[in-house]
């Protein structure tokens, strides 16, 4: 027992491993038990098989040779105590033989075995024959196994805890390191006092007092740590303070800064100035100049006591300040932008004249919102300042704007995107010739929503090319299965865009419709995009298609660019064709346009087409077709074939 208390902790633990391996060695005992159980029930079957095998035949060959005393065959068997019942049945389930013999076993203690009884000569089943055997051995012999078996667990459990206490006892010095080395502060000493003395807890208290005194000697160095540390916290945070609040090219406080100091030191009254096309001073200096621009430009309004903030990219913005009032920030943002517009600034050894539009916002409860809100406005009219004015709407209609957005997505992703065509007439024939493809939005009650209630915001978002494919899609489909021209619109913006041109000429193939379909285009489109539009119409009539200028003679129209552009037919505007009959001037320019088309070839369509008195006007002028609501409404139309 002395050398066990001495011995290392490594014996202790493989003597504990070998109690360990005792325990599993029980286990396997268990399972042998659970084994030679079902071997026992094996054999007991086995035994009711074999009496049932002694005595099959005879039985198949009374049955067959239709024999009804067969209890005297049985005799051997029934007259052992093991056997409990026989019972024989025909085919027909008709029982020929039901022995029972009395005995007070349970059912669980008895044995069913059960086997056919067949034809000497064919082999087919005649009846049946069950045997109830005792099970009486086999449950003496599992009670046997169930008690040692509790005598087995009883001696584990017995085990496991005699080993738990010893392995507390083992533990008992370290528990008694652990609760002084828990208390240890850096200074003190500690002693030890355990039970016996052993190796390794002799280990362990030694190098606990080498690092009693190591622990001195780092405290004092991480003492000085963290007073460095201290120090650049300090730095790091006014660092990180300065790059959260502040901007790293102007170092002018930022949008962040902005809305804490609205928050800090409530104003309602804000201005926000954006430097007009800045975007083409960097293309044309480059991204640096620019950058060296607008810290140029952050200095001047700090020179200016405005205490500007940068909110990102070219936009600078300003506060009202204690003791002004909303008059003064206007007349001194005024000041600003005359004052900006004589400025000169230097761009590699060049001067650059900079003008700027300002939003502003005067007492308002989202003075960034309404700022911006304002700049856009002034924007748009080209003003150098506007100031919000909430009567004008202009932030409902921007919230409608995102509304007819999100609808506009719903509707494409639900495909309620619906077209429907308007007939165009010959002005000779009075025959539909072609149709005009117009798209329209289907509500969820079937109610149609008009291309210019949606148009104009689709084309301010990624949305509207979407519309154009699946305008196109529809309408190409539709007319693959009819023999009528059909025409679309397209805009400028779905002419540069490669994807939905390429979109196009795979419908255009796939649907075999190229040589009955009309693109129109605006003119002025057509005049602003020259390369662009005069190649896309070079490929689509490279397929077949034909090109038509739409809205012609609303602008100043440029003949010039018609011929080089090579287009087919002329729209001639509606305003003109709807005042044909009261405006001489109207009139007059129609017929050069009419005598134009006739002169070089080309088709003309009169929109807007009401009445019929217009209509006899725009024929007598030998214009071709004729587009408007007396000839024909837009409607749905089904496919049908050539």
């Amino acid at each position: 027992m002395n050398r066990f208390k001495n011995a290392r902790l490594s014996s202790k633990l493989f003597i504990t491993l070998v109690v360990t391996f005792l325990i599993v060695f029980a286990t396997v005992t268990l399972v042998t038990f659970i084994i030679v159980r079902d071997l026992t029930m094996n054999t007991q079957k086995e035994k009711a098989a074999l009496l049932i095998d002694a005595v099959e035949p005879s039985l198949s060959l009374s049955m067959f040779l239709g024999i009804k005393d067969i209890s005297s065959k049985l005799s051997s068997i029934t007259r052992l105590n093991e056997v409990i019942g026989l019972k024989i049945t025909d085919i027909e389930g008709k029982i020929l033989l039901d022995y029972q013999q009395y005995t007070s076993l349970s059912p669980y203690e008895s044995i069913k075995v059960s086997k056919n009884l067949l034809e000497p000569s064919s082999l087919k089943p005649i009846g049946s024959v069950t045997l109830t055997y005792s099970g009486k051995e086999f449950s003496k012999t599992m009670d046997r196994f169930y008690t040692v078996y509790g005598w087995i667990a009883l001696g584990v459990f017995v085990i496991l805890w005699v080993m738990l206490i010893w392995i507390n006892r083992l533990l008992l010095p370290i528990n008694l390191i652990a609760r002084k080395v828990r208390n240890f502060k850096p200074g003190e000493k500690i002693t030890f006092d355990i039970p016996y003395s052993q190796r390794e807890f002799s280990q362990i208290i030694h190098a606990f007092k080498v690092m009693q005194e190591s622990v001195w000697n780092y405290s004092q160095e991480i003492e000085t740590i963290n007073k460095n540390l201290e120090i650049k916290i300090a730095e790091q945070t006014h660092e990180a303070t300065r790059h959260l609040y502040y901007d790293n090219l102007t170092t002018l406080p930022n949008r962040l800064k902005l809305q804490e100091d609205l928050l800090l030191k409530p104003t309602n009254t804000v201005a926000i100035l954006n430097i007009d096309d800045f975007k083409e001073i960097n293309d044309f200096f480059g991204i640096d100049a620019g950058d060296w621009l607008l810290s140029q430009i952050g200095h001047w309004l700090v020179e200016m006591k405005l205490s500007p903030y940068r909110l990102g990219g070219d936009e600078f913005a300003f506060r009202l300040k204690q003791g002004n009032t909303s008059i003064e920030f206007r007349h001194n943002i005024e000041i600003l932008l005359a004052l900006l517009s004589e400025k000169l600034f230097m761009i590699a050894e060049e001067t650059v004249h900079v003008r700027a539009t300002v939003g502003i916002a005067i007492d308002s409860d989202k003075p960034l919102i309404h700022a911006d809100v304002a700049l856009n406005k002034a924007r748009s009219a080209k003003q150098p300042y506007s100031v919000y004015d909430q009567s004008e709407g202009i932030e409902q209609q921007y919230q409608a704007n995102i509304a007819m957005s999100a609808r506009i997505r719903q509707a494409l992703v639900e495909h309620r995107i619906v077209c429907q065509y308007q007939p165009i007439v010959s002005t000779l024939t009075g025959k539909i010739e072609k149709f005009e493809t117009l798209v329209r939005i289907k509500n969820e009650d079937d109610t149609l929503i008009a291309p210019y209630d949606f148009l104009p915001i689709a084309q301010k978002t990624k949305l509207y090319h979407h519309i154009t494919q699946e305008v196109v899609y529809q309408a190409c489909n539709l007319f693959a299965a009819r023999h009528e021209q059909f025409s679309i619109n397209l805009s400028g913006s779905d002419i540069l865009d490669s994807r939905t041109v390429a979109t196009i000429e795979n419908i255009l193939r796939q649907t075999g419709t190229a040589d009955r379909i009309i693109f129109e285009i605006l003119e002025s489109e057509g005049i602003e995009n020259f390369d662009e539009v005069a190649l896309f119409i070079s490929k689509m009539k490279s397929l077949g298609a034909k090109i038509a200028i739409d809205d012609f003679g609303t602008g100043y129209s440029n003949f010039e660019n018609i011929l080089k552009l090579n287009v087919d037919i002329l729209k001639i505007d509606g305003s003109l064709i709807k005042s044909i009959n009261e405006n001489p001037r109207h009139r007059i320019v129609v017929e050069a346009i009419v005598d134009f088309a006739h002169r070089i070839g080309i088709d003309t369509v009169a929109e807007f087409v009401s009445s019929e008195e217009i209509l006899q006007n725009v024929t007598d002028l030998g214009i071709t077709y004729a587009q408007g609501f007396h000839t024909g409404k837009p409607q749905f139309l089904n496919q049908q074939l050539m």
